[in-house]
């Protein structure tokens, strides 16, 4: 275990965290990582939740745990993540959920949901806090750290995980999600306009090509994702990430210091 007591000492152990997330070769060399590290903050469960998206709408959930298996049975059976306010509010922020704080984050909390929590406290989860991550190809992490008994010291466990946490997440992601087919540039292109309510037509007068040769680099496109149609395409590669926003296009607000 690292002593993390003085600056020199605690740059050397998140450099050596760091390493040791890199190097995690399976999805279980990973979890056995979290585990060492929820113990050093002192928790007793963990559990760490990936949205994998398989389209704009639908992802895939990977799970890595530990916590009370009676607890996950009863949770997925049940689908309690329906009324969860923990998933939620990650998918709505990016900071720290502290679950004594969450009437903070959400002022009107549902029954349903205060009772989700409740479950949690009877299954020895007491105490805890969510770490919400997302990322630029459209996967959404949430880090759960819980134990049974309240303790004074949830931000020193913050300030071990939260550094960690982009690193846990994208070596998670590249674990468990297959590559996505690389679209040309032009097959990104034609698929941009499309996405901007233009027809094949209006795409090719844009660019400055035939609309033939806009239909073939859609089809191609279609084709690289498995997908049935353009507008599929177009849901599937901004979820991965493929459609990012033009720069050269940009609304630009300056909030200058005064």
């Amino acid at each position: 275990m690292f002593n993390l007591g003085s600056p020199t000492l605690k740059d050397d152990a998140l450099r050596s965290r760091i390493t040791q997330i890199r190097e995690c070769a399976s999805a279980d060399a990973l979890n056995h990582l979290i585990a060492e590290l929820a113990e050093e903050a002192k928790f007793d469960h963990y559990q760490l939740n990936l949205f994998l998206p398989s389209g704009l709408l639908q992802s895939n959930l990977s799970i890595f745990s530990h916590e009370p298996s009676d607890w996950l049975d009863y949770y997925w059976d049940n689908q309690l993540v329906m009324d969860d306010p923990l998933v939620t509010l990650s998918f709505r922020l990016s900071q720290p959920i502290i679950w004594s704080e969450l009437s903070l984050l959400e002022k009107n909390l549902s029954d349903n949901a205060a009772a989700v929590m409740a479950l949690r406290a009877e299954y020895g989860m007491a105490e805890g806090m969510t770490l919400p991550i997302h990322s630029g190809q459209g996967h959404h992490g949430m880090l759960h750290l819980s134990r049974s008994e309240p303790g004074d010291d949830l931000w020193s466990a913050l300030g071990i995980i939260s550094p960690l946490l982009p690193y846990l997440f994208n070596k998670a992601c590249d674990l468990l999600t297959p590559p996505h087919p690389r679209l040309s540039d032009r097959e990104r292109e034609c698929l941009f306009w499309v996405s901007e309510g233009k027809t094949s037509w209006e795409a090719a007068r844009i660019l400055g090509i035939t609309e033939r040769t806009v239909n073939f680099h859609l089809n191609s496109a279609i084709r690289k994702t498995g997908c049935k149609n353009r507008y599929q395409a177009i849901a599937r590669n901004v979820a991965a990430g493929q459609l990012r926003p033009d720069m050269q296009r940009l609304n630009i607000t300056r909030i200058l210091k005064t």
